[in-house]
């Protein structure tokens, strides 16, 4: 199989993520992948299959679909891969926005726990990370964060630690604790230095991957532009 083919396999799906740089490239390895799937009596469903496009440029990334071998797939702008948003202008942010609100969810789907009295703030905490950080964090190894995005995940997490510490009472009123005393409290370091550490993990993990893996090839890849004479406006990627 082309050497730019992802084949995961499910029990009752295959899914096959194909990446080319130009239209016929493209049609090639779908040609190969119908002819050696028809083989076991697999089928490629066009209701299921989807075209992106990637550029740099905003101009370049239309949303028209493609046709390949006959077939003609939907053109789209973003779409949803084993549980991460794949968009064609690579903005992470949108993903950290969905991955804020599913741990949103989380916490109201539990919150008879953490309004609880007869559990303790420890406890709390506990919940909060083993429930709910982890729904957060799902793909986080490879979020490149700006300042932005970085105050986004941690003003979520210091409001769901309020919540579990409460008010404080002080000088005869209740006040809201700071976010220096939120971190003392919290113990164990905040949301951004733990995806910062699993960064460093993933990047261990992929330093001993074998050299002929594809994420090890990736890292390892050195970015070039469109070679003489080739156009760049005919590149193209699909899922």
């Amino acid at each position: 199989m082309n050497r730019l083919t992802q084949i995961c396999g499910y029990g009752n799906d295959i899914l096959v993520r194909v990446i080319a740089r130009s239209l016929p490239a493209l049609e090639a390895m779908c040609a190969e992948i119908s002819r050696e799937a028809g083989r076991v009596g697999l089928v490629i469903n066009p209701d299921k299959t989807i075209y992106m496009r990637f550029a740099a440029s905003p101009s370049r990334r239309s949303l028209r679909g493609a046709t390949i071998n006959g077939v003609t797939y939907e053109g789209v702008a973003e779409f949803i891969c084993v549980g991460t948003l794949i968009s064609n202008d690579n903005n992470v942010e949108k993903e950290i926005q969905r991955r804020i609100l599913a741990g949103s969810r989380t916490y109201f789907a539990a919150i008879s726990l953490f309004r609880s009295r007869l559990l303790s703030r420890a406890t709390k905490i506990i919940l909060y990370k083993t429930l709910i950080r982890p729904v957060v964090l799902c793909g986080a190894e490879a979020w490149t964060l700006t300042k932005k995005e970085e105050q986004a995940v941690i003003i979520f997490e210091r409001k769901i630690f309020r919540r579990i510490y409460g008010a404080k009472y002080e000088n005869g009123e209740w006040k809201s604790r700071t976010n220096r005393e939120i971190e003392a409290m919290s113990k164990g370091g905040n949301i951004i230095k733990l995806i910062k550490g699993q960064r460093m993990s993933w990047l261990g993990h992929l330093e001993r991957m074998e050299e002929d893996r594809m994420p090890k090839k990736i890292f390892a890849q050195q970015m070039e532009g469109p070679k003489e004479g080739e156009d760049p406006g005919k590149d193209g990627k699909r899922k």
